[in-house]
């Protein structure tokens, strides 16, 4: 089966220290993978490289055949990233940032598919509030919602537990067991290793700049014990 997303060498440094050295993976659709590794391996950095925010400094990557890292951006159409915070506009409303969204998306705006989504996160009443007075775990449930009302065929999200409470994590789960279905693929990291785990079909340990294991129906304590350098 041809994969639908597929990264190559990709290499990245930060005041002269490699932080990504030879970076390569594919992903293939209706999956979802789990990206885990110690802290400052360089999770972030490859999902914000991968979502075409920060630029490598080799390698080379494509979405269905499209190459991306160029100046057509079609691509990103097909493509949606959440990082640690929601990435909104403080001074918008929600109902506003979300319309934005859609609207750079060339989508069309649903009303009844925005109260549904609102009201399904808890936020519905805050629906019209500035998002500067939201907390952080409501933000990171508005870039839940943001997903949802969003097409896409490939997630890259980083810590989307990340702030979120047991209800809230109970939906990202929910969120995350719907796109499976759906076929949509997604590429994501978690702290939380055991919930991570739980959602993932298999797992890409980030260790020495690339990516030196994959583990098929991770477990927790199979990441704890591969972060380790530890062998069953």
């Amino acid at each position: 089966m041809a994969a639908l997303f597929t990264a190559e060498h990709i290499s990245k440094s930060f005041h002269l220290r490699a932080v990504l050295r030879d970076v390569s993976l594919a992903l293939h659709a209706g999956e979802t993978i789990l990206l885990f590794g110690r802290n400052g391996t360089g999770k972030t950095t490859l999902l914000r490289i991968l979502a075409g925010i920060m630029r490598p400094e080799q390698g080379r990557a494509s979405l269905d055949g499209q190459a991306l890292f160029t100046s057509d951006s079609r691509w990103r159409r097909d493509m949606v990233y959440l990082g640690h915070r929601a990435n909104l506009y403080p001074d918008l409303t929600a109902r506003e940032n979300l319309a934005l969204c859609l609207r750079l998306r060339k989508q069309v705006w649903d009303e009844n598919g925005f109260s549904s989504a609102m009201r399904r996160h808890g936020l519905y009443d805050w629906r019209d509030q500035l998002i500067r007075i939201y907390s952080e775990g409501m933000l990171q449930r508005l870039g839940l919602v943001r997903l949802i009302m969003s097409r896409w065929r490939l997630a890259l999200l980083d810590e989307p537990s990340s702030a979120l409470d047991v209800e809230g994590m109970d939906l990202l789960a929910e969120a995350l067991t719907g796109w499976h279905s759906e076929g949509r693929t997604v590429l994501l990291t978690s702290h939380h290793h055991g919930w991570g785990a739980a959602q993932a079909d298999r797992a890409l340990l980030l260790a020495g700049g690339c990516i030196s294991e994959e583990l098929a129906d991770p477990g927790r304590e199979d990441l704890v014990r591969r972060m380790r350098g530890e062998r069953t």
